[in-house]
């Protein structure tokens, strides 16, 4: 059996805090305090929190994360909309954002973001998000191409559903580790809370695999 500790013991200079959308007022400072005591090197929290938050990590080394979540058809509408919640979220404090999408959708979001991406994230960090569930395996290829396209700084992978002993998890892992990436040389990142298992599992295949990668990763791990 694998134990928690000794899997965070190993992953510990790759974790990050995940806050929920109720995560506010106090418990931002307590997060803060987390991080900063547990030299994690990130913390990535809902938008309306980044404000507060960066009052409590100003001077620390521990970088603030937006995540957003793209629902709406992508046209000019949208895209001025996002910009300007991007550009907002820059401006109390954020250092970089995360994009979550449906596989449907990435490569009209790439398109229309490589335009304005140099302007919008300038000197700031961005990674796309999708749902591994959604990516079949002659997907991956499509994936890194679009990645490389908007030079996004790394692909963070979440899973909608996970169905244990009869999910298909690792195979997916396997065939994206083992599909050639191209120009792409960013981070891969995970939100899978508290999971022990499919993090162990990450780790061992990445390290096996793609070990140079191995030490850039991170897992986005739940504040309680």
């Amino acid at each position: 059996m694998i134990e928690q500790g000794e899997i965070f013991d190993e992953v510990k200079d790759n974790l990050g805090l995940w806050c929920g959308t109720d995560c506010t007022g106090a418990d931002l400072a307590a997060v803060a305090g987390v991080a900063i005591t547990n030299k994690l090197k990130s913390v990535c929290v809902a938008p309306a929190s980044i404000g507060p938050l960066w009052t409590w990590l100003e001077n620390a080394r521990v970088k603030i994360i937006g995540r957003f979540y793209v629902d709406k058809k992508i046209d000019d509408e949208f895209m001025s909309g996002f910009s300007s919640d991007i550009s907002s979220a820059f401006r109390v404090g954020a250092d970089g954002a995360i994009v979550f999408l449906q596989m449907r959708d990435v490569e009209k979001f790439v398109n229309e973001l490589a335009f304005v991406r140099d302007d919008l994230f300038f000197n700031k960090t961005l990674s796309i998000g999708l749902d591994i569930c959604e990516i079949e395996t002659n997907d991956w290829d499509k994936v890194f191409k679009l990645l490389q396209t908007v030079r996004a700084d790394s692909l963070t992978l979440y899973m909608s559903h996970d169905d244990g002993d009869k999910s298909d998890f690792v195979g997916r892992i396997y065939a994206m580790l083992n599909t050639n990436m191209g120009d792409w040389r960013g981070a891969l990142h995970f939100v899978f809370g508290k999971n022990i298992m499919r993090i162990d599992q990450v780790y061992r295949l990445t390290q096996q695999i793609q070990c140079n990668m191995s030490q850039t990763m991170l897992f986005w791990v739940d504040k309680e």
